[in-house]
């Protein structure tokens, strides 16, 4: 009996330290694996970090080289050697840099401009690693230099111990020669002063920078007021001219109480290439291609007096058509080229396509349906479209042009004046699908006084030059759809030389629903029916833009060689002169009337009539680790 209970009483012990080992054994285990997963968690940020900062300095030594007198400067590149010289760079100063990394395991680069992608470097990080590349399909690259880069960097962990971890990071650039202006969402090279609560997505710049709490707007009666807000909001980074002192002070004034306080305040950064265009040599430029087009041919003396003789001499000369005229009135069966010596009126055309050569003014005045071919004109041009849709070709006129749209207008080609252009959209939507070039004012208004509410639009996909003032006001500013049925719409990109003024867009409306939507972004539904305007607008000189009584909602970017002034609110307005001054509190999670947001597109689409400038721009894209 006694020898039994210690027989049980060993089996005890021993199952009682077999269970303490293997609960010990397990533990340890826990904690060794628990080291080890922290461990890889470690390498894991450390290499992602290793390989975005090596992106970003990859970037920054692309850009130093496309200064002037770099290996990368824009009179050594054509479309042709562009992707070896771009190439040669990274054989000869990028991978020489990262090949004794113990981190790097190989950086390489790929041109995704066109319908595949192509590694610029063969085999050295194997294609079998190259995912599957979103492809632009540019069809000018046998004429443009702009390109389409990924940057590819992998890395991996030194310490075989930790197992293998490797991470892939692809930093997308754009090469492009375009003006420096166009990379940004907002800015200025003089002042940009943000009072108010402007939303801004994408990079600014500013030379100075203003914040204030306090929009500025003014009532019916002309007397100034401000409204109480919450501070801008920026997502995306503040850069500055490179220079010390500029940089030291734009640092010292961004800190989180001078932003919106749901979002992190931008980071300040410096711009060592900022590259300004010369406005009135790409005006001469671009205006003397569109009438070397139409046999105009000015050779760089563009002038009003020398388009008038060129009209005369070139176009009309001595065979007029006098039978086609009657008091003034042209004949509404003429058909093919109509040459007329004075000033004619035409009230309908029959026949499409109708060329007409005017020494003197033209007046179209329609009440149906109207295709008119080219319109070249000595002196000003006065259109009046009352009923049915009017489909026009060129406009040229050494005078000014006049259009008033009460009915859809589509002018397919290009207008030149050598003086004010004026045009007005009254109850309708017309169409702008060529490029305008105002040598005085530009005026694009829509109706001020409709009882029924903002119903006036023109769709673009134009580069507009006014040589003077802008103005565009009661109107929205959409892109042409995609024929092909895409996304992709067109885009109106406005230079204007002198002072840009942006007035009642979308007055006193305001989003179905006021809370931002897009946690990431903090926009508008999409599915709202007040659209972005499709546009960039960039002016030689001020411009001050309000945010207050009209809802400026754009789908593109705002710039001003001079000073930038803003002025903006968030939240619904009813009437700027019982404007509610509601709290800045109670306007935090509500949308700002006015927003920008950032839309590179433009730079991949307008190229062939942008401002030309000296040096190539590298644009930064999307940035992805995998």
């Amino acid at each position: 009996m006694l020898t039994n209970q210690r027989g049980n009483a060993l089996l005890t012990v021993l199952i009682t330290s077999l269970v303490m080992v293997t609960i010990g054994m397990a533990i340890i285990s826990s904690t060794i694996g628990g080291a080890k997963r922290t461990e890889v968690r470690e390498t894991d940020i450390d290499i992602t970090y290793e390989g975005l900062k090596a992106a970003e300095e990859i970037s920054s030594k692309v850009v130093y080289q496309l200064q002037p007198t770099r290996e990368l400067e824009i009179s050594k590149l054509t479309p042709a050697n562009i992707n070896s010289k771009v190439a040669d760079f990274f054989q000869s100063s990028i991978l020489p840099s990262y090949q004794s990394i113990d981190r790097i395991k190989c950086v390489t680069i790929i041109d995704v401009s066109g319908t595949s992608a192509i590694n610029l470097l063969g085999d050295h990080c194997t294609k079998s690693n190259i995912p599957d590349f979103k492809t632009f399909e540019l069809d000018y690259l046998g004429t443009n230099l702009t390109r389409v880069y990924e940057i590819l960097i992998q890395t991996k962990n030194p310490s075989s111990e930790q197992g293998k971890v490797e991470k892939t990071v692809r930093k997308r650039v754009i090469l492009s020669p375009v003006p420096s202006f166009l990379k940004y969402t907002l800015g200025s090279r003089e002042q940009l002063q943000l009072n108010g609560s402007p939303h801004l997505v994408g990079n600014i710049y500013a030379n100075s920078l203003g914040i204030s709490e306090e929009a500025n707007y003014q009532l019916s009666n002309k007397k100034d007021k401000t409204f109480p807000t919450p501070f801008p909001s920026i997502i995306g980074d503040l850069y500055t001219s490179y220079n010390k002192a500029n940089y030291e002070h734009m640092k010292s004034l961004i800190t989180s109480n001078q932003f919106y306080p749901l979002i992190e305040p931008p980071k300040v950064k410096q711009d060592s290439q900022f590259t300004d265009i010369s406005f009135n040599q790409t005006y001469e430029e671009e205006v003397g291609k569109v009438l070397e087009s139409l046999d105009l041919p000015m050779r760089n003396n563009i002038t009003q007096m020398n388009l008038m003789t060129a009209i005369r001499t070139a176009l009309l000369s001595n065979s007029f058509s006098p039978a086609l005229v009657e008091d003034g009135i042209l004949n509404e069966n003429s058909q093919g080229k109509v040459k007329v010596s004075g000033n004619i009126t035409i009230r309908e055309l029959r026949n499409s396509g109708v060329d007409l050569l005017v020494d003197g003014d033209v007046n179209i005045i329609a009440s149906s349906p109207m295709n008119v071919g080219n319109i070249i004109s000595t002196g000003n041009v006065t259109i009046s479209n009352l009923k049915g849709e009017m489909a026009i070709d060129n406009i040229v006129a050494a005078g000014r042009v006049s259009i008033e749209a009460n009915s859809p207008v589509n002018l397919q080609e290009n207008i030149v004046s050598f003086d004010n252009i004026s045009y007005q959209s009254q109850n309708s939507t017309s169409v702008i699908d060529g490029n305008v070039f105002s040598g005085r004012n530009l005026t694009i208004l829509g109706d001020a006084n409709d009882p029924s509410g903002e119903n006036d639009e023109i769709k673009f996909d134009s580069v507009i030059y006014a040589k003077g003032k802008t103005s565009i006001s009661n109107l929205n500013i959409t892109g042409i759809e995609s024929e092909d049925g895409t996304d992709n719409t067109g885009e109106l990109i406005l230079l204007s030389r002198g002072e840009l003024l942006l007035t009642r867009m979308n007055e006193f409306q305001y989003y179905a629903q006021e809370k931002e939507k897009e946690e990431l972004r903090l926009l508008p539904d999409p599915a709202e029916g007040i659209k972005p305007l499709q546009a960039f607008f960039y002016t030689d000189s001020d411009a001050t833009l309000y945010g207050v009584g009209s809802l400026f909602y754009v789908n593109g970017g705002v710039f001003s060689k001079g000073n930038l002034t803003v002025n903006a609110v968030r939240g619904e307005v009813n009437n700027i002169d019982d404007t509610n001054q509601d709290f800045p509190s109670n306007q935090q999670k509500k949308l700002s009337r006015f927003i920008v947001n950032y839309n590179k597109d433009v730079l991949l689409s307008k190229l062939d009539t942008l401002p030309k400038v000296e040096a190539l721009s590298l644009i930064s894209d999307e940035i992805v680790v995998e």
